[in-house]
């Protein structure tokens, strides 16, 4: 029986989603849970497995389309099936379509993978279809790793080397999307960015609000205990870790600004879920540490890079940016000493960090050089009152200049 492929809705905030590449051609075999088109939905791509083993019968919308959540992308089926009432219209077996040969493993025992190739002259074992699809996607056989029966290259062999292929021409995609071009579009990340920014700058009634943190124990604490820690945790925590942790801290014991606009109310959020801005050269995104208040800081320091490393390669979901409840921008790492970053909604406040450097700052009558940061806390003064949003950043200063916690 055939099966639909639909734009799945992979977060509750996703309505719409582009269909960037598919992975299978009409025609093709794949197996259940085989991924066979990459979608794009606000700033993830994401590969939509098969729900089922059969043939890719008909691919329904095109590589570029931008579709509604449950639109039908394709149909997967038995070859020749009649697809007409999916499709809405009365349809049959295109011009020139043929049956593929069933992959090769599904009936013969699985052999380990072989390097291919060897001496000069020597012939090649490769299944009719798999030499086919190679040529077809540019793929030199002689590259391959055998996996079939008396090391015969079969069709899983060429779809891994075409997958590999296709990640790594991905990668040079987000290369070459670093440089600047003459036109940036307003699609995918860009579009995002365009659209929720500019809803969070017309909507949110902005209050900005400075303080000066005092760093220094938390360089000496981290000077003195990254070996340790490295020991520990498996990682060293970073500065944007034990900064954090603390504004973690203060928002479990300051909850006022850990809130949203829901409906018409205003909805004080219990869990801590910590999204931090992630530069991904083409593009920001926000990426979210649940329940970030209840874990240890070698736990904290772990996901925060997980989450960093699979962004950058293209790899989060869209649960992996969902439901966060405040959001901590840090440009220390790149000079800038304080900026008023923008609220991004439905969250009540945004942290802008700024570099750690030397100054003079007087304490018990004299002049001391210190290590300090400038903190700008940006809050959406419809949702939050001043008295709370200043309290709330008293003790994220409290936190980093005490850092006993971290020890």
């Amino acid at each position: 029986m055939a099966t639909r492929i639909d734009m799945p809705q992979l977060g509750l905030t996703m309505e719409r989603g582009t269909i960037l590449q598919w992975l299978k051609a009409e025609g093709d075999r794949v197996q259940k849970g085989q991924p066979v088109v990459l979608i794009q939905t606000e700033k993830v791509e994401y590969e939509v497995e098969a729900p089922g083993a059969g043939t890719l019968l008909k691919v329904v919308a095109k590589e570029g389309a931008e579709l509604p959540v449950g639109s039908l992308m394709g149909i997967l089926g038995q070859s020749g099936e009649d697809v007409s009432g999916l499709l809405g219209a009365p349809t049959g077996p295109e011009p020139g379509t043929t049956n593929h040969e069933p992959r090769a493993t599904s009936h013969e025992p699985r052999a380990e993978s072989a390097p291919v190739g060897g001496a000069a002259g020597e012939r090649i074992k490769i299944s009719p279809v798999a030499r086919k699809l190679a040529q077809e996607h540019g793929i030199d056989i002689a590259t391959l790793s055998a996996s079939g029966p008396d090391g015969r290259i079969v069709r899983e062999d060429v779809e891994r080397a075409i997958a590999t292929k296709s990640r790594e021409q991905r990668a040079e995609s987000r290369e070459e999307a670093k440089a600047i071009p003459e036109i940036i579009p307003l699609t995918g990340i860009r579009k995002v960015i365009f659209d929720r920014m500019g809803q969070s700058w017309r909507e949110a009634a902005r209050v900005t609000l400075f303080a000066d943190a005092d760093m220094t124990e938390i360089a000496r604490l981290r000077q003195e205990k990254g070996t340790e820690w490295e020991r520990r945790f498996g990682i060293k925590p970073s500065y944007s870790d034990l900064i954090h942790m603390a504004v973690a801290k203060a928002l479990r014991e300051e909850p006022r600004i850990n809130c949203r606009l829901d409906g018409q109310g205003v909805r004080v959020r219990k869990e801590v879920n910590l999204a931090f801005a992630v530069d991904l050269g083409e593009g920001l995104l926000a990426a979210v540490i649940r329940d970030a208040d209840r874990k240890s800081l070698g736990d904290l320091a772990k996901a925060a890079r997980d989450l960093a490393e699979r962004a950058r390669a293209g790899r989060l979901t869209p649960d992996d940016m969902a439901d966060g409840t405040f959001t901590v921008s840090n440009l220390g790492g790149l000079g800038v000493e304080y900026f008023t970053p923008i609220i991004n909604p439905p969250q009540a406040g945004i942290l802008g960090v700024g570099k750690i450097q030397e100054k003079p700052v007087v304490l018990g009558g004299g002049i001391h050089v210190r290590s300090m940061m400038t903190l700008s806390l940006v809050f959406d003064h419809r949702l939050v009152d001043g008295a709370p949003a200043a309290k709330f950043l008293a003790k994220v200063k409290e936190f980093l200049e005490n850092p006993a916690w971290a020890a």
